[in-house]
């Protein structure tokens, strides 16, 4: 047996899903030939062997506000490769030089506020939505993005109090920059970049009222709770197992 070739065979899987992938301080973010265009936005996520992309399917309402953490961070090479990929006329005007020890930075934001996301989510402005995530196991929320954006908004981003999530124009989203517990700045997440994402899928439980309900959204990567499930189905068999 060739076990050079197969060893090499083995190998290129591996080194083809890393495409599609960047590290950023230690997290894994996709990279795709289509990314989501903001937060909270719902969609599937395709990975194939030379390409992966993500398809968005609903875009929720969000009436309250809900909490976004910010990070700057500086570009990397993996980084830069992955912003010029979505971003082929430099529309940030980002310049990265990889022999300069001074690099331009970027924005890593994920939602932190999963009580208030999973509240609206749950209202009846989203009821459709709710009702095709039921019938959607492989349905993801974008939970978090890394962003590119002119440095003057990134230092204003940094510097405010709070930031957070809003739905102010119909299928739209915003960030709002919060000082002294006043909005004082919105901005569109279609001025920005988005070049890396991460995601999350949903778990479904049994509520007091013996309804199958939304209960939590968690890291792609993670398992359900105890007594959850990521199919609603199954949920819903537990229950009727528990009628008998």
């Amino acid at each position: 047996m060739n076990y050079k070739k197969y060893i090499i065979l083995l190998l290129i899987p591996i080194s083809l899903i890393s495409c599609h992938s960047i590290k950023v301080n230690h997290a894994t973010m996709h990279t795709a030939s289509t990314t989501p265009m903001a937060l909270g936005v719902i969609g599937m996520q395709h990975n194939k062997m030379m390409h992966s992309d993500f398809k968005e399917t609903a875009i929720p309402t969000y009436k309250e506000a809900i909490r976004v953490g910010v990070n700057t961070t500086t570009f990397n090479l993996d980084a830069y490769k992955a912003y010029t990929q979505h971003s082929k006329n430099n529309k940030q005007g980002v310049t990265y030089v990889d022999s300069l020890k001074t690099k331009p930075s970027f924005l890593q934001l994920k939602i932190t506020d999963r009580v208030t996301l999973l509240s609206e989510l749950k209202k009846e402005e989203n009821q459709a939505t709710l009702a095709y995530l039921k019938n959607q196991e492989n349905a993801r929320m974008v939970t978090g993005v890394s962003i590119a954006l002119p440095e003057s908004l990134i230092i204003e981003i940094s510097n405010a109090e709070a930031v957070f999530l809003i739905n102010e124009k119909y299928k739209q989203y915003q960030l709002s920059l919060v000082r002294d517990g006043k909005s004082y700045k919105t901005i569109d997440f279609s001025s920005a970049t988005v070049f890396g994402y991460r995601l999350s899928h949903f778990c479904w439980g049994i509520s007091g009222k013996r309804k199958v309900v939304l209960l939590d959204i968690i890291d792609e990567k993670a398992s359900c709770p105890t007594n959850t499930y990521k199919n609603a189905e199954k949920a819903k068999e537990k229950m009727d197992y528990f009628k008998l």
